[in-house]
């Protein structure tokens, strides 16, 4: 059957419903006196205890009130009004149904209160799922890393069950960078590391949400995590903006600015952002040779509410990025000068339209196109290597929510064409460099007269339908159940339908919520360089083309499955664990291209992985804040590897049934984050840390007088097979160093790696290569904000 076919059958069978939702809620209603008549002026509250997310606004004329774009999390909601007892309650925003309060408050002088107490909840009893939630107040405490540019990919690997490599790119739960974010309800799976594209900015961020466990079947493309990004927004908001001005060592300097602004019927949020770096990117030489960058980024959101009842959504951004590739010693004496070239732009309009209290839909089309070229220099050595590819993703989602007789139904369905464009060449310009990288004899046999080159285009599609349901069938009881069909043409033509199943109990005695759940999830593989990767040029090439395994890469399928445990402790301290198992089919374990920036992406027969997460929360109290997380895990892969470009023979033992430990077992990290934000002055301070264990060091065609010639040899343990543990720590904070009834100027300052502890993410591994850890850093900047 055509992938046009299947598409239309699917809409045919859902009816156009999928998942550009985005994972923020909306209260509205009345505000009345016992006489029913309304309260103009009253002033709501409302705040997350565990975030500290707060947002206020005062009732209108008619005594109605609504407060938009609320994440979903337990809250405490407060009304206070002149002549009025406060009025007090807690509830639950889990879906983008609104919800309507029609309230009334009690006289002051009279003895009866309707004030309604209750325990605060921070174990969120009704979520069956481990997420953790950072609000825009931690994204505002940020100081802008002016030479680290990857701050939401911090802010994400602070929460348990990830680690960290170089440039950005994070692993989870045993799947590497098999990471979906969600922005603004439009899935976007395509990589987000920095030698893919450009980084969001936080400045931009309302809230993000980060999912391990239980990832709910209105989720696909990606097997590892979900990361929802809510954008801020101008909508109903006095005009307010920033300008911020950086500046830090490795000659680094940043230019930001914001605003926002808008009505009861329109808004809008522009941010931009410039940066540049003499240490753009993680260098394979602790000295940082050749590795310049720059990057400029663009994000704009418009809001319009024609009717009480719709809501438009325009999300446009772009970005481009130039920077060095970085070089070794050798590279560097010998002039190489390879130079990568990165370009991004995205689209999206959604409509969401209200029918009743209990019924809404969503529509929404999309557009990423990404574009990367690397130039080659006269004098590259070992290896000559250029590239020019680009690649595009279109497509709709719809959905439709209905909630009725404590049930919130979803269903959805989501169709995309994906674009894809590739050339690539590469040439061995020094033989005995390349005799002594150990290249194979595939791989020497390609000379600057005689080079290797490909090219090749190609146009495939996805879908996807999906249906959930939310409910509590007893008391304390809360189920998410759920199933979704993918397809993917990408390059191979196969599907799977996911069954997906989760639960929470509380138990109100001891405020204990235990949750488990179950999981199929599916992941077609990277778009980048999946051409090439491929392509029979390439199975030549590989270590497995004559055996099993060579250049067909299907889509990662898997198990998971987790238990685990939310329990409120004194002091309203919260601690979140979770013990989760994976089992994998064809795992994506992507490599990088010799000592490029470029990686391709392959897959592994098969793996297991399994781990502990545990998260300790202290809400704010007094000012003061703080959490823990901890991950313990490990993974194991079994042979042969699939697609992939492999120029060196060091892949040969991996053939079929052979395990081995991948590039991204980490046993051991953990986090940690102690904030402080007072008044008056606005001062805030954070001092966080992290610790890694260390991953594996894979050498088995150097001999240890090698190694010890080798920069970061010190760096590793050679008895452990591993780099050696590290930890970090970091300082920022603020101060609002004047203050005018429109115009605020705030000092800050962040320093990365307090100790100058030297570390590497990686040390010699054939798919990943040499990183080194960034030294002790530091940056200022001024910001101004108006209103």
């Amino acid at each position: 059957m055509s992938f046009a076919a299947r598409v239309l059958l699917l809409t045919l069978g859902f009816v156009l419903a999928a998942h550009a939702q985005s994972d923020v809620g909306t209260l509205k209603g009345t505000i009345s006196d016992p006489a029913q008549a309304r309260v103009p002026g009253a002033v709501l509250t409302l705040e997350n205890p565990l975030t500290g997310r707060r947002s206020q606004v005062r009732s209108d004329l008619t005594g109605q009130f609504e407060l938009a774009n609320v994440p979903y999390g337990s809250y405490r909601l407060r009304i206070e009004a002149s002549g009025f007892q406060p009025f007090l309650r807690e509830l639950s925003v889990r879906s983008n149904v609104p919800i309507v309060l029609n309230l009334i408050l009690t006289l002051a002088t009279s003895k009866q209160s309707i004030t309604v107490k209750a325990p605060m909840d921070v174990v969120q009893q009704d979520v069956p799922r481990t997420e953790t939630v950072i609000d825009e107040n931690a994204m505002d405490r940020l100081s802008p890393e002016v030479v680290r540019r990857n701050q939401l990919q911090s802010v994400v690997a602070s929460t348990p069950g990830w680690s960290t490599e170089n440039d950005g790119i994070l692993h989870v739960r045993g799947v590497d960078d098999g990471v979906l974010y969600v922005l603004d309800g439009v899935p976007t799976p395509d990589r987000a590391d920095s030698v893919f594209g450009s980084p969001f900015q936080t400045e931009a961020i309302s809230s993000v949400d980060v999912i391990t466990g239980n990832i709910p079947a209105e989720f696909g493309d990606r097997s590892g995590a979900v990361v929802v990004v809510q954008p801020k927004s101008g909508w109903g908001a006095a005009p307010e903006g920033s300008v911020t001005f950086g500046a830090g060592n490795f000659r680094s300097a940043e230019l930001a600015a914001s605003l926002t602004a808008g009505t009861r019927r329109w808004g809008y949020m522009l941010a931009a952002e410039g940066n540049r770096s003499d240490r753009y990117l993680d260098p394979v030489d602790p000295r940082s040779l050749h590795d310049q960058g720059r990057v400029v980024s663009f994000f704009g959101r418009t809001d319009w509410h024609p009717t009480p009842n719709d809501a438009i959504i325009l999300d446009l951004s772009a970005d481009g990025s130039s920077f060095d590739v970085p070089d070794t010693l050798a590279q560097q004496l010998a002039g190489q000068d390879q130079r990568q070239r990165l370009r991004g732009n995205h689209q999206a309009v959604s409509w969401q339209r209200t029918w009743s209290a209990r019924t809404l839909t969503n529509f929404a089309w999309f557009r990423h196109a990404y574009s990367a070229v690397l130039r080659g220099s006269a004098f590259d050595t070992p290896l000559f290597a250029s590239q020019d590819r680009s690649h595009s993703r279109i497509g709709g989602t719809a959905s439709l929510t209905h909630a009725v007789r404590g049930h919130t139904l979803k269903t959805g369905l989501e169709a995309a064409r994906v674009a894809l464009a590739e050339s690539f060449r590469f040439a061995v310009t020094d033989p005995q460099s390349g005799e002594a990288a150990h290249l194979s004899p595939q791989a020497m046999a390609f000379t600057p007269d005689r080079p290797f080159q490909f090219a090749a285009r190609a146009t495939r599609g996805l879908a996807s339908a999906y249906a959930q349901d939310d409910f509590s069938p007893v008391h304390h009881l809360t189920v998410n159940a759920g199933a979704r069909f993918d397809y993917t043409d990408l390059l191979l033509s196969d599907h799977q339908f996911s069954p997906r199943m989760g639960a929470v109990y509380y138990l109100q005695r001891t405020r204990s919520a235990l949750r488990a759940s179950v999981n199929r999830l599916y992941m077609p593989p990277q778009a980048e360089n999946l051409l090439l990767a491929s392509s029979s040029q390439a199975r030549v090439l590989s270590p497995f083309g004559t055996t099993a395994g060579g250049a067909a890469i299907p889509p990662e399928k898997l198990w998971a499955y987790e238990a685990g445990l939310s329990q409120q402790l004194p002091w309203h301290l919260r601690l979140n664990a979770a013990y989760w198992w994976r089992r994998f089919r064809n795992i994506d374990d992507p490599n990088v291209l010799f000592s490029t920036t470029v990686i391709f992406p392959n897959s592994v027969a098969r793996a297991r992985a399994e781990g502990v997460d545990a998260r300790l929360d202290l809400p704010q109290r007094r000012g003061w804040s703080a959490c823990v997380s901890y991950s313990n895990s490990r993974i194991t892969e079994i042979g042969p590897l699939n697609g992939g470009l492999f120029l060196t023979d060091e892949f040969l033992e991996l053939g079929p049934g052979t395990e081995f430990t991948p590039d991204h077992d980490q046993r051991n990290a953990g986090s940690f984050a102690v904030n402080y934000a007072g008044q008056p002055r606005g001062l805030w301070l954070s001092f966080q840390g992290r610790y890694e264990s260390g991953v594996p060091v894979e050498l088995p065609s150097a001999s240890l007088p090698e190694l010890r010639g080798r920069p970061g040899f010190d760096l590793i343990n050679i008895t452990t097979g591993r780099v050696k543990p590290w930890a970090v720590f970091a300082l920022a904070g603020g101060l609002d160093l004047w203050t005018t009834e429109h115009v605020t100027t705030a000092a800050m300052f962040n320093l990365q790696n307090l100790a100058d502890h030297p570390f590497v993410f990686n040390f010699g591994n054939p798919f990943s290569g040499t990183h080194f850890g960034y030294p002790r850093l530091w940056a200022a900047s001024l910001r101004v904000r108006f209103r």
